[in-house]
């Protein structure tokens, strides 16, 4: 599913669409902060590409783990902070 987002006409924050135009979310602008209010309705309409990145990363980590591959001390840092997210994202109990 793929979501935009743009300045609304009805309000004064922003309309996050689905593909065929309909409306899925309204971002108030808060405290009348017009900038925020559009960074927050772009991060909405990028949340189901960004948990899928974090879905392909953690898929990718756990394949080099069972070939035995040593990964960098950062990227094991990393990949439970992405799980974390994931269920987050998807309402799966940490």
């Amino acid at each position: 599913m793929t979501y935009t987002t743009a300045p609304a006409t009805m309000h004064s924050g922003h309309d996050i669409r689905d593909e065929r135009g309909h409306m899925v979310a309204i971002v108030h602008n808060p405290a009348a902060d017009h900038a925020r209010g559009a960074k927050i309705a772009a991060l909405m309409a990028a949340a189901p590409h960004l948990l899928a990145a974090l879905e392909r990363i953690t898929e990718l980590a756990d394949r080099l783990a069972l070939k035995s591959l040593t990964l960098n001390p950062e990227v094991d840092y990393i990949i439970p902070q992405a799980r974390a997210a994931i269920a987050r994202a998807t309402g799966a109990a940490q």
